[in-house]
């Protein structure tokens, strides 16, 4: 269980950062364009009578409940499942009949329901006592028992009709995609732990909202125990089964979907003669989908017009555990040869390609198309880069004073861009956390989890501990050294757990970034042919329901440009650099027109919103600008934005 107070510099802005920080699509992306299916979420209010004492901010609890509600409620995406309980709303006194059971849901989950809910808090009066249990027991069952579900508690006091704990313990218990967080609006002692353990046995965060005026941490920890939703962000593009009328993409990000045992192809037009055109995916899957496979493939045509392939790449995953994973893979279009077709044609097929097993469990989802085209280089400048690196050794790795209003994302399409350091984070079994990191030429990143052995874990985790860490390069290529026995023997992420009476650490790390990389014939080596911002995938993959508070060190080891490739000057080709950000949605041109205008990838996610403002997608900025002072319990609106947002399965 988490701990989180509650603030805000404002609750516009705070509710612009809350947006920005959950994973809503960088740059010019819709929400149509951002796919991901929310879960259901049920608000529980408390309406008991001590809802009327004062707030900080000169209004009482229940008048700052009121206005933050109001935000929530415009804010709410259209498809968010969402609906309000109440208790203590209309039985007055402890000693009458049905004081504990007086609870009312006074909106079903629902997406078409924005107006009752803001009928609902209008018609919000403080009133009763305060029967929690029976609160929480009826809004479980108010959420159904599929999907991702999440109650969100808002009280301002103890429990008056038995402890409430156990009943959140049994409702946790009903599965790893249910959890009950918990905002206390001015309270201590007795009630704040008993608030807090409600969201610790309901695998949740609990978050103080004690003073509307007064000055917190960071409101950061309001999604730090969310599911965190798989994001994926690009302008839609529909790839065809025949080349020849396959929509003609430029540099970018594109969002289509996965077909059963079907081929998908694109059109690439060349903007210069020896330039390396990049091809990347990330999909999702549940672990049964994992003998699925979707590859990414690169072809050309000859005189023909039958297809030779380039080069392809199996997608990366992991098969333990249960929950949804990340599947990722990458390729691309150089070739050593320079008068290889490969290298000249004016025009490519970018392809997907369905493998082993059967895909139907995932058609239908959305796969995330990454395309990037990066200059020539002369085969004299080829021949005078060093030759391909050898692996790197780890480099031992001290934590400092970690960081910890960073929220990681679900995929690379959300995911902070971080610098060297610790970071504080906590995980829930079943999440994917993802941050990036520049990592330029003649680097290579390194990245270190540290965990605390508790009795729950040790009692619990057995050999490995179901986290695994993985590297993924710019366009989302398997770019992780194997260290297999090379680990250090501190590390205690293989054996018995009694080696590791204290904490429980494991890492990963990278190739380092070199051009010739990119022609070996081993995806991990291939995938670190390009700089620009590589991510470090934080997985945990066993269902025992224990949330997990860990510390994440990542460093970046080497000089930045150490081999760095002479490229040929070519208008509208930039080269890569540590700072290459594929993550802003652009155009597709489609044979009918109807597509947007491409752009090179070699992006920082700035772009233009429906209305014509400029709006960036630089994560770090808008997440680590939460600090401050300002509206405390009104920020339990953004708090409530965030839990929704996260709720995306």
């Amino acid at each position: 269980m988490r701990t989180g107070r509650v603030i805000a510099t404002g609750l516009a802005g705070l509710l612009t950062v809350a947006v920005a920080g959950i994973g809503v699509a960088p740059a010019a992306a819709t929400e149509e364009q951002t796919q991901g299916t929310y879960g259901r979420m049920i608000l529980v209010l408390d309406s008991s009578g001590s809802m009327k004492e004062p707030a900080g901010g000169g209004s009482t609890k229940i008048q700052a409940a009121k206005q933050a509600l109001d935000t929530v409620i415009d804010d709410l995406p259209e498809s968010a499942d969402v609906g309000m309980r109440v208790f203590g709303a209309k039985v007055f006194g402890r000693k009458q009949k049905g004081a504990c059971e007086d609870t009312q849901l006074v909106v079903e989950p629902g997406t078409d329901n924005r107006d009752d809910l803001r009928s609902a808090v209008s018609g919000y009066k403080p009133y009763g006592e305060t029967p929690i249990p029976v609160a929480l027991e009826r809004a479980a069952e108010d959420i159904g028992a599929e999907g991702k579900r999440s109650i969100v508690l808002v009280s301002d006091g103890e429990s008056t009709c038995g402890d409430p704990c156990p009943a959140a313990q049994a409702i946790a218990e009903q599965g790893i995609d249910l959890q009950i967080d918990v905002v206390g609006l001015s309270v201590s002692g007795k009630a704040r732990r008993q608030l807090e353990c409600i969201a610790e046995k309901g695998n949740g965060t609990y978050y103080d909202a004690d003073d509307a005026e007064g000055i917190g941490e960071s409101i950061s920890g309001a999604s730090q125990r969310a599911l965190r939703p798989f994001e994926f962000t690009g302008s839609p593009v529909k790839g065809t089964p025949d080349p020849a009328g396959a929509p003609l993409v430029k540099a970018g990000q594109y969002l289509d979907t996965i077909q059963t045992r079907d081929k998908r192809y694109y059109r690439f037009k060349r903007t210069a003669s020896g330039s390396t055109v990049h091809l990347g995916l990330i999909f999702e899957g549940e672990s049964e989908d994992l003998v699925s496979n979707l590859s990414p493939e690169i072809s050309v045509e000859d005189e023909n017009g039958e297809l030779s392939r380039c080069r392809w790449t199996v997608v990366q995953s992991t098969t333990y555990g249960d929950g949804n994973r990340l599947i990722f893979g990458s390729t691309h279009s150089a070739d050593t040869d320079p008068e290889e077709l490969c290298n000249t044609a004016d025009e490519l097929v970018l392809g997907t390609a369905s493998g082993r097993g059967d895909t139907g469990a995932i058609a239908g989802k959305p796969v995330q198309l990454m395309v990037y085209e990066e200059p020539p280089v002369s085969a004299a400048a080829l021949d005078a880069l060093p030759p391909q690196t050898e692996e790197p050794t780890w480099t031992d790795m001290t934590p400092v004073e970690p960081t910890s209003n960073i929220v990681p994302g679900s995929a690379i399409a959300n995911a902070p861009i971080l610098e060297d350091g610790t970071y504080s984070f906590d995980i829930n079994p079943g999440e994917n956390q993802v941050i990036g990191v520049p990592v330029g030429w003649g680097q290579h990143l390194q990245a270190q989890f540290d965990a605390k052995m508790t009795d729950a874990i040790r009692g619990e985790w057995g050999v490995g501990a179901g986290v695994e860490l993985d590297v993924i390069g710019p366009l989302g290529g398997q770019a992780t050294v194997d260290l297999g026995s090379k680990a250090p023997q501190t590390w205690c992420d293989s054996g018995l757990l009694q080696n590791c009476p204290d904490a429980w650490r494991t890492g990963t790390l990278s190739n380092v970034i070199a051009y010739r990389n990119r022609f070996d014939n081993a995806d991990a080596e291939a995938s670190t042919g390009l700089p620009g911002v590589h991510y470090v995938r934080v997985q945990y993959g066993l269902d025992e329901n224990i949330n997990v508070p860990y510390t994440l060190t990542i460093k970046t080891v080497g000089e930045d440009g150490a081999g760095e490739p002479d490229y040929e000057k070519v208008s509208g080709l930039t080269p890569p650099t540590a700072d290459l950000n594929l993550n802003s949605a652009d155009g597709v041109d489609d044979p009918d027109g109807s597509g947007g205008s491409g752009k090179n990838g070699a992006s920082n996610g700035t772009g233009t919103d429906e209305d014509g403002t400029k709006v960036s997608g630089d994560t770090v900025k808008l997440v680590a600008g939460i600090g401050g002072a300002g509206l405390g319990i009104a920020a339990l609106a953004a708090a409530a934005v965030l839990l929704i947002r996260r709720r995306r399965a």
